[in-house]
């Protein structure tokens, strides 16, 4: 049963990937999770705030000082963070101090369980600075929801596409209850 007073919050980064988190945070809502998503603006270019606000009946954040201390707000009210995709920039950041847009601010502040899904080109995945970073997003605690196996939207294929989203969900599911 969830706890009115915690909830849960999505971070999407730029990616095509992004439109699947759109069911990722239908399915939380639909089953009755308290669901915040924060952006960056590169995720904008891919998927529109608005589709996630008449998803979760708030409103999305992208500017980190648009109204107040954005990522000090979305820290103390989550139970858990999922940044669902994460690109091999937003991890790059995150694994390495660097705050400086609302997602990263917020990931740097928060105060529970994180979840980290990647995304991006298996190339990319690959490269050794993506594995440094993921290695060390591990060291410090972060759940990776590891991708799986297929042809990503270039024609790639490999180890790089987003992990299902029931398996994402489950994640997520999971750390809430053990944190709320």
């Amino acid at each position: 049963m969830p706890n009115p007073g915690k909830e849960i919050l999505i971070a999407v980064s730029g990616s095509i990937a992004a439109y699947k988190t759109c069911e990722l945070v239908r399915n939380l809502t639909k089953e009755g999770f308290p669901v915040t998503v924060i952006m960056t603006s590169h995720a904008t270019e891919f998927i529109g705030p608005i589709t996630f606000e008449a998803l979760t009946g708030k409103k999305v954040r992208i500017d980190e000082y648009e109204e107040g201390m954005a990522h000090i707000d979305a820290k103390n009210s989550a139970s858990v963070m999922a940044i669902v995709p994460a690109t091999a920039n937003i991890i790059g950041k995150i694994a390495n101090g660097i705050a400086d847009d609302l997602v990263t601010s917020t990931y740097l502040a928060a105060n529970c369980p994180v979840i980290v899904a990647p995304a991006m080109n298996p190339f990319m995945y690959a490269h050794p600075s993506v594995q440094r970073n993921l290695k060390r997003l591990s060291e410090d605690g972060v759940i990776l929801a590891d991708p799986t196996h297929g042809v990503v939207v270039c024609g790639d294929e490999g180890y790089g596409k987003l992990a299902e989203i029931s398996i994402i969900q489950k994640m997520i599911i999971d750390e809430y209850r053990k944190n709320s």
